[in-house]
């Protein structure tokens, strides 16, 4: 059974979040509620700005890399990563683009919050 149905089956409500970036800085994508827990189950990662890498971590920190994607210039992926779940309750996740002019890149995040 893949993530979704799993999720959906116990009566837990899907989310989206988004988020757009201006310059090459860290920002939140996911900031979940108090006493939860992410699960990613989607990513749309859209780059307007030139080629570069962007990088997923849980809690902004260095040794909590979730991944991280090379996007050519002009081009949006949608990469199959099934599902991905913070064991860490209340731990936000991050990413930082490698290059970002004015309205460079684009994160849409979709999963679930666990209690």
């Amino acid at each position: 059974m893949s993530a979704n149905p799993y999720y959906l089956d116990a009566g837990i409500t899907p989310q989206t979040r988004y988020q757009r970036f201006d310059a090459t800085t860290t920002l939140a994508i996911w900031t979940p509620t108090t006493s939860t827990r992410v699960v990613l189950t989607g990513l749309t990662i859209t780059n307007n700005a030139v080629a570069g890498t962007i990088l997923f971590t849980f809690g902004n920190l260095a040794g909590s890399r979730i991944a991280e994607f090379a996007v050519a210039a002009s081009t949006t992926i949608m990469p199959a990563i099934g599902s991905i779940e913070c064991t860490a309750y209340d731990r936000e996740i991050f990413a930082r683009p490698s290059s970002s002019p004015s309205n460079g890149w684009s994160i849409t995040a979709q999963g679930f919050e666990l209690p």
